[in-house]
C-alpha cells in the first residue's frame, strides 16, 4: 500500500489536488451545520422555506454543471472553469455577510452556488487526466485516496466552525469558508499547470451527440447511484430521531453514532482503492450495496443502541463505495468525457440527497421512523437488481461501442 500511495503522490499535481480536496471539505463543513440554524434564528425564516432554498440551489447547480462538463471535455481549460467555479462559491459565501434580505439573499445564492457548483467535478476530472497520462494505472485508487481528503476535511471543518461561533459568531463562520475557497483558489493558479486539450473532430461528435436517456449502459449505473443516495439521504435525516424517540438513545448516542461512521469511511474508501486493483468497481458497487441493504435491515429490526453502534461498520463500508467507488464507476464507462462522467456522478449524489431529504421527512411522519427505513432497504434492492442487469465495460473498449 505505502508503494503505491508513493507512486500516486508522486503523479505531477496530485498532491496538489489532494490538498485542494481537502480545503474543500474543510471549507464546506465550516458552514453547513450551522446553516439551517442561521436561517431560522437570524433570517426569521421557516424551517419549509430553508428547505424549497436549498432545493433551488441544488437543482440550479445540476444544471449549470451539466452544461459545463460536457464542455470540458470539448477542450475548454479545465484550470480556468476550476478557478472561476472556486471564485463564485467565494462569492456565494460572501453574500451572507452582505446581505440580510431573504429574498435578495436567495436570488444571489441561487446564481453563485449554480456557479460554482462545476467546482467538485472539474477537479476529479483533472484527477483522472494527470493519472491517466501517468505510469500509474489504478484510477478507482486515485479516486478513492482523493475523495478521503474532502471526507478529512469534512470531519475537522465543524469542530473550528464551533470555535469560530464561539469566538466571532456566524461572520466567522462565514469568512472562514470564504477564506479557505481563496486559499484554494490561489493555490490552483499558482501551481496547477494549464493543460488544453484539443478534442479530435470524431471524440467532439461523441461528446455533443451523447444523449444519457438513450444510452442504457449509462443511464442505469446513474440511476443506481440516485437510488442509492436517496436511501442514504434519507436514512441520514431520520437516524437521529430513530436513535432519540424509537431506541431511547440520547443526543450522545447520536453523537457517538455519527463519529464512528465518519471515522471508518476514511480507512474503508482506502481499503476499497486497493481492492479496485483486483475487482471490478461494478462488484464492488454490488457488494457495498448489499452491505448497504444489511445495514437497512438491522436498523429495521433493532431494538437497542448497541445494535445500531455496530452496525455502522456496515453503513460506513456503504457510504464509503458510493462516494469513493461511485466516481470510478461511471468514469471507466466514459473515458473520454471524464468531465461530463464526474458531472453525472455529482449530480447523481445531488439528485439523491433532494430526493431522499425531501421524502425522508414526509415518509417517516406517515410511517414511523423505524419503518422509513424500508423504503431505504427496497431502494438497496432495486439497485442490487439493476447492478446484477447492468453490463461490464472495460475502459479499453473501442469508443463507438458506447456511443451508438
Amino acid at each position: 500500500m505505502l508503494k503505491r500511495l508513493t507512486a500516486l503522490f508522486s503523479i505531477p499535481s496530485y498532491a496538489l489536488l489532494f490538498l485542494c480536496m481537502l480545503l474543500q471539505g474543510m471549507g464546506v463543513s465550516l458552514s453547513a451545520p450551522f446553516l439551517s440554524i442561521y436561517f431560522t434564528e437570524q433570517l426569521g425564516v421557516s424551517v419549509g422555506m430553508f428547505g424549497i432554498f436549498l432545493a433551488v440551489t441544488l437543482i440550479a447547480g445540476i444544471w449549470i454543471s451539466t452544461l459545463i462538463g460536457r464542455r470540458s471535455d470539448l477542450g475548454l481549460n479545465r484550470k480556468n472553469i476550476f478557478l472561476i467555479a472556486t471564485l463564485c462559491n467565494a462569492l456565494a459565501y460572501s453574500g451572507y455577510l452582505l446581505i440580510q434580505d431573504f429574498t435578495i439573499l436567495f436570488i444571489y445564492m441561487t446564481v453563485f452556488t449554480a456557479l460554482g457548483a462545476p467546482g467538485m467535478p472539474q477537479l476529479f476530472a483533472i484527477s483522472r487526466e494527470a493519472v491517466s497520462k501517468s505510469n500509474f494505472t489504478d484510477h478507482a485508487f486515485a479516486n478513492s485516496t482523493l475523495r478521503s481528503a474532502f471526507s478529512l476535511g469534512f470531519i475537522t471543518g465543524p469542530l473550528i466552525g464551533t470555535l469560530l461561533i464561539a469566538a466571532v459568531g456566524f461572520k466567522g463562520i462565514f469568512s472562514g469558508t470564504i477564506g479557505v475557497f481563496l486559499l484554494v483558489t490561489l493555490l490552483i493558479f499558482l501551481f496547477l499547470k494549464s493543460n488544453i486539450e484539443l478534442k479530435s473532430n470524431n471524440a467532439e461528435v461523441k461528446s455533443k451527440n451523447f444523449q444519457l436517456v438513450q444510452n442504457r449502459n449509462i443511464l442505469l449505473p446513474f440511476l443506481i447511484l440516485i437510488f442509492m443516495y436517496v436511501a442514504h439521504w434519507m436514512s441520514s435525516i431520520n437516524t437521529a430521531l430513530f436513535i432519540t424517540n424509537n431506541l431511547g438513545g440520547t443526543t450522545s448516542d447520536v453523537g457517538l453514532v455519527s463519529s464512528i461512521c465518519a471515522a471508518l469511511e476514511i480507512p474503508f474508501m482506502i481499503m476499497l482503492g486497493l481492492l479496485s486493483a483486483k475487482y471490478s468497481n461494478r462488484t464492488l458497487m454490488m457488494c457495498g450495496a448489499i452491505l448497504g441493504g444489511a445495514y437497512y435491515l438491522v436498523v429495521i429490526i433493532s431494538g437497542a443502541m448497541w445494535q445500531m453502534l455496530a452496525a455502522q461498520i456496515l453503513l460506513a463500508v456503504f457510504v464509503a463505495v458510493i462516494s469513493a467507488i461511485g466516481i470510478s464507476y461511471i468514469q471507466e464507462l466514459l473515458p473520454s468525457m471524464p468531465g461530463y462522467a464526474s458531472t453525472l456522478y455529482s449530480n447523481s449524489s445531488t439528485i439523491g440527497r433532494l430526493i431522499g431529504s425531501l421524502v425522508g421527512g414526509g415518509l417517516a411522519s406517515l410511517i414511523g421512523y423505524r419503518y422509513s427505513f424500508v423504503f431505504c432497504f427496497i431502494l438497496i434492492i432495486i439497485s442490487v437488481n439493476l447492478l446484477a442487469v447492468s453490463e461490464r465495460h472495460s475502459v479499453h473498449e473501442p469508443q463507438h461501442d458506447r456511443f451508438q
